[in-house]
């Protein structure tokens, strides 16, 4: 009996000096939150006692504190993303409207020249046409994530082929030389018509802007995928560029003088995701190549 109860009283107190231990790593634990939530301290929680549940605490603990650093992390990101948007598109907007705002001026002076004011009108309406681009390319922005995309099945070679012809006389015009490699048969896909010309014109409309002597253009299947790569020289390009290229309203001419707003290769990613597809741009010498994605149409 003795021998009973002398076991029992072991017993008792392993268990007792080890719920001890646990309460104390517990409050170790709280001690360490308290201070993580105060801000003086990013270490992440540690526990001394040997213990596989304990740990697992910690180890959930943790991976929750990285998903919230995570989170706040991005949070910002988009913040400041937000703030350079309405950065960049004041400016765009102020632009114009300050030229049209001071060619009107001059136009309604008494002292203007006939022949001026044609020139002056002139600059009024190209200015009013960048804002109109602008204002469309917004309110198209606004509504590609809640518009529905058909789909049905397209020949992506055909419409390129037909894009490029109907842009031949402005590419000859700039003196851009196209090297164009199109396959010699149709190259299906499952997308919709519009939105895949937008996609299209918007690659090209970038080549008209910024390619310098030639452009090269390329179309193949490849596995399941349809790549259509565009490559033209960009000198003033850089590579820190690359990583928000298809972010809207950026540009690489940080003066924004260029004429561009900033929204065409964001809105090429946004109807290419709803499509299932992808773009990618990578830095070659001084040549940038944008290549796109899509599921071929089995």
């Amino acid at each position: 009996m003795i021998w009973f109860l002398i076991t029992a009283c072991i017993i008792a107190a392993v268990f007792g000096t080890r719920l001890f231990q646990i309460k104390r790593q517990l409050r170790f634990i709280t001690a360490q939150l308290e201070e993580r939530s105060g801000g003086k301290t990013e270490k992440k929680i540690t526990v001394s006692l040997i213990d596989g549940n304990l740990n697992n605490l910690a180890a959930a603990i943790n991976r929750s504190l990285s998903m919230q650093k995570e989170l706040r992390a991005e949070v910002w990101r988009n913040d400041l993303q937000l703030k350079n948007s309405i950065a960049n598109l004041s400016h765009d907007l102020r632009t114009p409207l300050t030229s049209i705002s001071g060619y009107l001026q001059l136009v309604r002076s008494t002292d203007c020249p006939k022949e001026k004011k044609d020139d002056y009108l002139q600059v009024i309406d190209n200015k009013a046409n960048v804002l109109k681009t602008l204002i469309n390319s917004l309110y198209e922005l606004s509504v590609l994530d809640v518009q529905q995309l058909k789909r049905e099945k397209l020949d992506l070679n055909q419409l390129m082929s037909d894009l490029l012809a109907g842009q031949y006389d402005l590419f000859h015009k700039l003196g851009i030389e196209l090297k164009v490699t199109l396959p010699n048969y149709p190259v299906w896909i499952l997308g919709d018509r519009v939105a895949c010309t937008r996609i299209l014109q918007n690659l090209l409309n970038n080549v008209t802007r910024y390619a310098q002597q030639g452009a090269a253009i390329m179309l193949e299947k490849r596995e399941s995928e349809a790549l259509l790569s565009i490559s033209n020289a960009t000198p003033d390009l850089a590579q820190e560029d690359l990583e928000h290229l298809f972010d809207r309203f950026y540009t690489a001419d940080k003066s924004r003088n260029g004429g561009g707003t900033g929204l065409g290769l964001s809105i090429v990613k946004t109807l290419l995701v709803q499509m299932e597809g992808t773009i990618d741009a990578a830095l070659k010498g001084q040549n940038l190549c944008l290549t796109i994605h899509l599921p071929l149409l089995n």
